[in-house]
């Protein structure tokens, strides 16, 4: 079996405003580490289930490059629809995470503001404190005024220490919170409060994400619509569970999670060999296994195997959440459309 499983950093090398009230961000793909993978066949749905410091180097992330402030500091951001706020590393922060990447210093910002409110986010794994500010954003020509920016005071722990990003863009659905998508709308760059992202699954350039529509060229068909069961988290009711599930779409999330009820279940379908603790051993050659088939309103979404199946060495697990998280690995077999206004979120087969 090859290694299947490589970091993907996409990074913005261009922000085109392509159409009135339309703005395409361009990404790149690049791969890390792909030859130092160890060789241990498994799950992806499992893999979030690690305990492992060092996490991130076995996911995949989406980057864009963002300026901020006058004359604008640049940061590599992830794309995160499972948070809210807009965050960098700042000059306030001493923890050793920050130690590692640039920091956005506002006194050489003309345009920053604070009134010195705090802010405190806990994620799946890592968590980061700080206070919020407002300055300009710009995203290649592209510029967004008085954008609402947390400055990380503290990053405790390993996990941003070895990330390859310099903060977090949060995109989730969730009212009042300050997003860049709802400030793009209050400066009327877009005219709808919609973003789409194509995620290229095999060329190193091509990705993209997309303010205020969608592209047809990425998609064949029409988009398939899920309803958002709450205002926050692009939270969806999904169809295939006996009483009903809920999943969570998440680029911030590079993997699958599923709900501990289920593991079982999944692995004895799947022919999975288990240990006396119920760690997956070993596994199927992935090529042989069938397609996950994920039911939502009405629309079957299958993920095939070879994005599900990931060699790892890592033995130890813990449980996982109440909710499916549909990541990355799930999205990238998808046109995936966001859309605020009608709270939806839209799935369509790539073309």
């Amino acid at each position: 079996l090859s290694a299947w499983s490589v970091l993907l950093s996409l990074r913005a090398s261009s922000v085109k405003i392509v159409e009135k009230k339309i703005i395409r961000m361009t990404v790149l793909r690049k791969h890390f580490f792909e030859n130092r993978m160890p060789m241990y066949a498994g799950l992806y749905i499992l893999i979030k289930k690690f305990k492992s410091p060092n996490l991130c180097y076995l996911q995949m992330a989406y980057f864009g490059k963002i300026g901020i402030g006058t004359p604008p500091q640049y940061f590599y951001v992830h794309f995160d629809t499972g948070s809210t706020t807009l965050w960098v590393n700042s000059v306030y922060c001493n923890s050793d995470a920050c130690s590692h990447h640039p920091l956005f210093n506002p006194k050489y910002s003309s345009t920053y503001h604070s009134n010195g409110q705090p802010f405190s986010i806990q994620y799946g794994t890592g968590s980061v404190t700080g206070i919020i500010g407002y300055d300009t954003i710009t995203m290649g020509e592209l510029t967004i005024t008085n954008q609402k920016i947390g400055l990380s005071q503290s990053e405790p722990g390993d996990h941003f220490a070895g990330a390859l990003h310099d903060g977090l863009m949060g995109l989730a659905f969730m009212p009042n919170q300050g997003t860049i998508v709802d400030t793009m709308i209050q400066e009327s760059l877009i005219e709808e409060p919609v973003f789409a992202f194509y995620l290229s699954r095999k060329s190193e350039s091509g990705s993209e994400v997309m303010f205020g529509g969608t592209d047809p060229s990425y998609y064949q068909g029409q988009i398939n619509w899920v309803p958002v069961q709450q205002n926050s988290h692009w939270q969806l009711s999904t169809g295939w569970c006996e009483n009903g599930c809920t999943a969570i779409t998440d680029t911030g999330t590079s993997l699958l999670e599923c709900p501990p009820q289920y593991v079982d279940s999944l692995h004895q379908m799947l022919g999975a060999q288990q240990d006396q603790h119920g760690n997956v051993r070993s596994f199927p050659y992935h090529y042989n296994l069938p397609p996950l088939t994920f039911i939502m309103n009405g629309a079957h979404l299958h993920l095939p195997a070879s994005a599900y199946v990931l060699q790892h060495s890592h033995e130890e697990y813990r449980n996982g959440l109440p909710y499916w998280i549909l990541g990355d690995v799930f999205l990238r077999q998808f046109y995936s459309v966001f859309d605020q206004g009608n709270a939806r979120v839209g799935f369509a087969t790539l073309a």
